[in-house]
């Protein structure tokens, strides 16, 4: 279990728009590293923002972001690298919850980094984000809720707001956690799903999750799928739903 932190102050994300300088040895590392897991060009090798510190103030965290590529990332996940030349990202997800209380989140599907692993919509900073040098999260949660799960901020939301980030003092890497409230049932998120997977299909792409999970919101049936369910998950995912139902 990771340690979440109820998120009380803002988060201020500044991007320095300085490229990470990394040795001649771990470029050299990631390069080998990226031409092997990228054989048949499945990838795409843009731009990740790592950060560089993280200061917690009276009333925020002011984190300041360098420029690095999606290899460097890759590399440091992949590989477990704990060193100072090792990739630290933030990024936000949402649990998205419809109006007949069900919490919906996916399986990633076999053409991602995570095939099979269960996580909230959601994923790493892009310069769609950036007003000025400053990153924002919520636009961040919200295009990534609509890429992947066909929510619409002016159509479906009523309500995104920050409930939980991984302790900055703890760990490397840093998610703040999203709780997006929705006007669809579960039944007609069901439906404008479809239309969003038809839509790709005609276009011949094909989705970020392979499954839809809808779980009720009580306690008993957040503690007991996790009791079941033995598919691999993104870490911050199960304290992140026992903590929405406590």
């Amino acid at each position: 279990m990771i340690n979440l932190i109820p998120l009380n102050k803002k988060v201020e994300v500044i991007c320095t728009k300085k490229p990470v300088q990394l040795s001649e040895k771990r470029q050299n590392e990631i390069e080998a590293f990226w031409a092997d897991i990228n054989k048949d060009e499945k990838f795409y090798r843009g731009e990740v923002f790592d950060i560089e510190t993280v200061t917690e103030k009276k009333d925020k965290y002011k984190i300041f972001l360098n420029t690095t590529d999606y290899a460097h990332h890759l590399h440091t996940v992949w590989n477990h690298i704990s060193d100072e030349e090792r990739c630290r990202t933030i990024f936000s997800a949402g649990l998205v919850e419809t109006s007949d209380s069900k919490f919906i989140f996916g399986e990633m599907a076999s053409n991602t980094a995570y095939p099979g692993r269960l996580q909230c919509a959601g994923g790493g900073l892009s310069n769609e984000d950036l007003d000025r040098d400053y990153f924002d999260l919520e636009k961040s949660v919200l295009r990534e809720t609509k890429e992947e799960l066909a929510i619409d901020e002016d159509k479906h939301v009523e309500r995104c707001r920050p409930v939980l980030m991984k302790d900055v003092h703890i760990h490397d890497s840093l998610v703040v956690l999203y709780h997006l409230k929705v006007n669809l049932s579960e039944s007609e998120f069901q439906e404008n799903y479809q239309l969003y997977l038809n839509e790709l299909k005609s276009n011949k792409e094909v989705p970020e999750f392979k499954n839809i999970v809808f779980i009720e919101r009580n306690k008993e049936a957040v503690y007991s799928f996790f009791d079941q369910d033995y598919r691999s998950r993104d870490d911050y995912l199960e304290p992140f739903l026992k903590y929405m139902v406590e």
